[in-house]
């Protein structure tokens, strides 16, 4: 089950868009960023994925939500952000995806690969 408020459901599409669009346009010009032998496109396609999801996240959830709560002391000013995935800032997930990313590429990595 996902908790979503807003946006927040475009969290994870917004990190694998850059890898589906540019990804597709290199394959066309031969260069398939999954079977290549090079690190570099397809860490490079995730750093793009992340940067595009912070930055769209920090945009989306510049204005607050301002929530009253009246106490014994008085009323309580509350500003909460508009768009959440699981309750934490859509903002914080590009860099959270990333570093999921990259210690499933490293655990992935550390695994002997049989020789053919």
């Amino acid at each position: 089950m996902i908790f979503a408020k807003g946006f927040g459901c475009f969290v994870i599409p917004l990190f694998f868009v850059p890898l589906m669009i540019i990804g597709r346009m290199l394959r066309y010009f031969g260069l398939n960023v999954f079977t290549t032998e090079s690190w570099l496109p397809l860490h490079s396609l995730m750093i793009l994925g992340a940067v595009v999801s912070f930055i769209v996240g920090r945009l989306l959830n510049r204005n607050t939500l301002k929530e009253v709560i009246y106490e014994k002391s008085g009323p309580e000013i509350l500003y909460k952000p508009r768009h959440t995935l699981y309750w934490i800032r859509m903002e914080y997930w590009g860099p959270i995806l990333l570093v999921i990313y990259f210690v499933c590429w490293l655990l992935f990595a550390s695994i002997d690969k049989p020789s053919v």
